[in-house]
């Protein structure tokens, strides 16, 4: 077997190469060792009393960590204290960690912002023994905490405290471990993802890489990785494979690193999402990329990257100078493909995971990598450079000016947003050649350009629809007055009556501590359409606490508020809507508009 491993491998350097792609082989599974299925608990809380033995005179402190869901957020507000019983100490206060500030869409005031911890968080409750030695302390009560997702609230939970300690000789009060007032949240690292989230953010970087190889920002990098692996002589296939990989693993090494900055970063980048002003500059900064593509301006890889490849025969003596040079030049190519790069860095900092982070731009390097180890291995199988990356660089325009309408759309608002989309697609199938006159002589390509050209002018249709349904909608109210609330407060016996009426049903599960609950109500349930549409069915308000409503949750499989389950007029399940599905009133209201 050694003999054969030999032989395959050639030399150490091929041995080292192989080490390399077997590291990033095992590159997910090392970046996630802890991810696992898809439906963690959402709260996993443990309480402590410490020191065990309470110093006359001295201190004790409870201390209760919580380990979140990774798409739980727990209100530093809803954790609260409760004590039903204490003997032998007195309370002197809590102590809560600061919180990550995410905004608040219960106030529904613009840009307001509360406190909540994301991953774990560690809260403390802190008391002076008052008893005397030989006594014993006695603490019993509970807390109480409540969190949300981004799609639905978990009704208010208690965690129960108990312990008992024994009163010792007064000493200096034992030193405290746990977090001060002050100290930022933390968990050590946030609950990993389930396994297949993992591979569909992994997959998406890679799908971009692969797209980002066929711009021409990446070329300048083909005569470098021909020139140190395919222009050496007696270099056999698997070697030459082997060294590109090395090459693109510099590149994929810079880009992991930068994956990682962004994710460590992340909390403060997603809070300055939340500026008009920054998401107006993302959006130049699009536009100006886009612009350069369509040839405005030169934006491109730095000069000295065209000429490396000259010099890279000479320079690049071994595995370790190959992996240097990939690592150069992953950060000269940076600038050429930013656009691309800020969308998936974009993401990364919404997730705020450090190691998925930097595997994301692992592999992204590795989908943009596709290409030179095409080359390394043959030069060949490479499509020649022509018109085609032309073509492909005007694409990327029309899909960075469509990005940047994306990143302005909270400012813009939502008619503006489509309208703009339309506006984008039709001047692309124009700019692009999809509406070109056909000739006898035309060709497949031709003829399919066309017919892609006939798919974005009826989709581009549809999106301006949409954008002028918007803007009827939001426009001041002429002939429509007000309508009333259609809901009513409802059992399981207006149930019963609402489906033997022989009219469609809106159920709308909800509870007064939902705060989403109260954004449809400010919002979807609030809209003249929607009200108009629900005017022809039976709406009830389903309270979720009411005992005698248990058997509805029960029977709708109701996992948390805001639920809203849909019936026809036969009692027929139509659908059940999350928070997400319903919070667009026009959405909701075509949706509606069907139901019979």
């Amino acid at each position: 077997m050694s003999g054969i491993l030999k032989s395959a491998i050639g030399d150490r350097q091929s041995a080292v190469a192989v080490g390399a792609l077997l590291a990033v082989a095992l590159w997910p599974a090392l970046a996630f060792p802890a991810a696992e299925g898809f439906e963690e608990e959402p709260f996993q809380v443990s309480s402590a009393l410490a020191p065990p033995e309470a110093p006359a005179g001295g201190d004790v402190a409870i201390t209760v960590s919580f380990k979140l869901r990774r798409d739980v957020h727990l209100y530093k507000d809803k954790i609260v204290f409760h004590w039903d019983e204490l003997k032998g100490v007195a309370e002197k206060g809590v102590e809560k960690p600061t919180g990550k500030r995410i905004p608040d869409l219960i106030s529904g005031e613009p840009g307001a912002t509360l406190e909540a911890y994301e991953g774990s968080a560690t809260v403390t409750a802190r008391f002076k023994v008052t008893g005397v030695s030989g006594e014993r302390a006695r603490l019993r009560g509970a807390v109480s905490y409540q969190g949300c997702t981004d799609a639905m609230c978990f009704r208010p939970m208690r965690h129960e405290l108990a312990f008992e300690a024994p009163i010792v000789p007064g000493g200096a009060p034992a030193p405290s471990t746990v977090l001060g007032a002050d100290t930022p949240a933390s968990a050590a690292a946030p609950e990993a993802l389930g396994w297949w989230a993992v591979v569909q953010h992994l997959l998406k970087a890679f799908l971009a890489g692969l797209v980002l190889s066929l711009t021409p920002c990446v070329y300048p990098m083909v005569p470098i990785t021909m020139a140190i692996v395919g222009g050496r002589e007696g270099v056999s296939r698997l070697r030459s494979v082997a060294l590109s990989a090395v090459y693109v693993l510099g590149i994929a090494i810079t880009y992991a690193a930068l994956g990682l900055l962004v994710a460590l970063l992340g909390a403060s980048v997603r809070l300055a999402f939340q500026s008009p002003y920054v998401l107006i500059g993302i959006g130049a900064v699009f536009v100006a990329l886009a612009l350069s593509m369509f040839d405005v301006f030169t934006l491109q890889a730095p000069a000295f990257l065209g000429t490396l490849g000259d010099k890279a025969m000479g320079h690049a003596r071994g595995v370790a100078g190959i992996l240097l040079l990939g690592i150069v030049s992953g950060l000269a190519a940076g600038p050429c493909v930013a656009g691309p790069l800020l969308a998936v860095l974009t993401e990364i900092a919404t997730l705020g995971d450090p190691a998925l982070g930097a595997a994301m731009m692992f592999a992204l390097a590795w989908g943009m990598g596709i290409l030179l180890i095409v080359a390394g291995a043959s030069a060949g199988l490479l499509p020649r450079a022509g018109a085609w990356m032309a073509w492909v660089k005007h694409l990327i325009g029309f899909v960075l000016l469509w990005a940047a309408a994306y990143f302005v759309r909270p400012v813009i608002g939502e008619a503006a947003f489509w309208l703009a989309s339309a506006g984008v697609l039709v001047a692309g199938a124009v700019f692009l050649g999809c509406l070109d006159a056909l000739t006898a002589e035309s060709g497949l390509a031709a003829r399919a350009k066309r017919l892609l050209g006939i798919v974005a002018l009826v989709v581009a249709a549809l999106l301006a629809l949409e954008g002028l349904r918007d803007q009827l909608r939001f426009a001041p109210a002429v002939a429509q007055a007000p309508t009333a609330d259609p809901f009513v407060h409802g059992d399981p016996d207006l149930f019963k009556e609402a489906v033997a009426a022989g009219k469609p049903v809106v159920l709308d599960f909800t509870a007064e501590w939902c705060g989403y609950c109260k954004v449809l109500d400010r919002t979807t349930f609030a809209d003249p359409a929607v009200r108009a549409e629900l005017n022809r069915f039976r709406a009830l308000k389903i309270d979720v606490d009411t005992r005698r409503n248990a058997e509805l949750v029960k029977r709708f499989d109701v996992p948390g508020p805001p639920l809203i389950v849909v019936l026809d007029s036969k009692g027929a399940l139509v659908k059940k809507l999350g928070y997400d599905e319903a919070k667009d009133p026009g959405d909701f209201a075509a949706f509606l508009k069907k139901v019979r």
